[in-house]
C-alpha cells in the first residue's frame, strides 16, 4: 500500500487576531491536553513544546503557497515542517512578518517577494479554496489527512488509526 502525502493550507482558527489569542481551553483542562500533545510528538520524535496562545497562521500559510509555486509539493511541504517546528517547538510568532520571511530566505525567497505576496494577497484565493474543501469534507481539526473523493480524518490520531483507514481505502 502506497500514499503520497501533499501539505494543504488549513487554517483551523482564521479568527484570531494579530497578535494571537489565548487557547479556548480552561486551566483544568489544558494540562490533560498538553499531555495529550506531547505523548503523539513523542510517539513520532518531534520537538514539541505546546503553545498556550493561538496564533493567526494565514500569512504563514499563503506563503506555504509561494513556495510551493516556486519549488513543487515537496518544497511546500519543508515550510509548512519549518513553520510548524518555529511556532510549536521554537515558540515563534508565525504571524510576525519577519519570521515568516525568515522561514521562506531558505526556499530561495528574499523577504521582498514574500511581502510583495502578501500585499497583492497572491494566493488568498489558493487558502480559501483549500481550508473549503477541507470543510467540505468534514476538516475539524488538524493535522488532517485527506483523500479523493472528500473524506478526511481530523485531528490527533494514533498512527493505527491511519493505517487503518488507509487499508479500508485500498481493500485490504
Amino acid at each position: 500500500m502506497g500514499a503520497r502525502l501533499r501539505w494543504l493550507p488549513f487554517e483551523l482558527h482564521p479568527e484570531t487576531p494579530p497578535g494571537g489569542a489565548p487557547k479556548p481551553f480552561s486551566p483544568r483542562e489544558w494540562p490533560e491536553i498538553r499531555a495529550r500533545l506531547l505523548r503523539f510528538a513523542g510517539m513520532v520524535g518531534l520537538p514539541m513544546d505546546p503553545p498556550q496562545r493561538n496564533l493567526n497562521s494565514r500569512l504563514a500559510l499563503e506563503t506555504g503557497e509561494l513556495v510551493r509555486e516556486r519549488g513543487g509539493d515537496a518544497a511546500a511541504g519543508r515550510f509548512h515542517h519549518a513553520a510548524s517546528r518555529a511556532y510549536f517547538a521554537e515558540g515563534r510568532d508565525i504571524s510576525d512578518p519577519a519570521v515568516v520571511a525568515e522561514l521562506a530566505a531558505p526556499f530561495g525567497i528574499a523577504p521582498g517577494d514574500v511581502e510583495e505576496a502578501w500585499r497583492e494577497r497572491r494566493y488568498r484565493e489558493a487558502v480559501d479554496a483549500a481550508f473549503q474543501a477541507g470543510i467540505d469534507a468534514g476538516v475539524t481539526g488538524v493535522p488532517a489527512f485527506g483523500w479523493p473523493g472528500g473524506r478526511a480524518v481530523a485531528g490527533m490520531q494514533e498512527p493505527e488509526q491511519l493505517v487503518a483507514v488507509l487499508e479500508q481505502l485500498h481493500g485490504h
